[in-house]
């Protein structure tokens, strides 16, 4: 649909081929599992080689370490190289460094599938207290449950076309039911969509 394309945009890392995109602030990207990592390294060198690249200095990592390894509960495995790691390892290692940043926008694609339970629990907590801060968090994801709970507004895209954009309940409620048409029958893409408005 074009949900992880729009993200690197913001984030910097495309180029939209017509358009423009207006960031006022730090960005903290979490786009793409394993992204920033060597899994020739161990966890714990991936922290700050992670570290580095969200622009911490091995001083502020020194200063954060445990509080990244507790929270992504991995103590036992930071000597373990990360080739080694499952996913859902990987996920909560990048996480757990990259909501460090002292950066009020979160981009969180939808990696945050790979967690268990209790973890996505902790997520969100985070999430949370981001809005409760003042930061803004934009997430992709069709967990419709975790969209209605944790956004305020949302956007229903489709091949790259905006559906609906707004209220959270009013746009869950018609990507529900869109998704209950389309298994009913093959239908033509909805006739409402349009591009993004004035190009963007």
């Amino acid at each position: 649909s074009g949900k992880s394309t729009l993200l690197k945009i913001i984030a910097g890392i495309y180029t939209p081929d017509s358009g423009s995109v207006s960031v006022n602030a730090k960005i903290s990207p979490f786009l793409e599992l394993g992204v920033g990592f060597n899994g020739e390294l161990t966890g714990r060198e991936n922290v700050y080689l992670y570290g580095a690249v969200l622009g911490f200095s091995k001083r502020q990592i020194d200063a954060k370490y445990n509080e990244i390894v507790s929270f992504a509960g991995l103590e036992k495995f930071m000597a373990l190289k990360m080739k080694n790691y499952s996913s859902g390892m990987f996920s909560r290692l990048a996480f757990s460094v990259a909501i460090q940043a002292d950066a009020p926008i979160l981009l969180i694609d939808e990696v945050l599938a790979v967690g268990d339970a209790d973890f996505h629990k902790k997520c969100y907590k985070v999430f949370d207290d981001f809005k409760k801060d003042g930061k803004t968090v934009v997430m992709v994801s069709h967990d419709i449950k975790a969209v209605s709970s944790y956004c305020d507004r949302a956007l229903l895209i489709d091949g790259g076309r905006i559906l609906d954009y707004g209220d959270v309940y009013s746009v869950t409620d018609k990507y529900l039911k869109g998704h209950a048409v389309k298994d009913v029958e093959s239908s033509p893409k909805d006739p409402i969509a349009k591009p993004f408005p004035n190009g963007k």
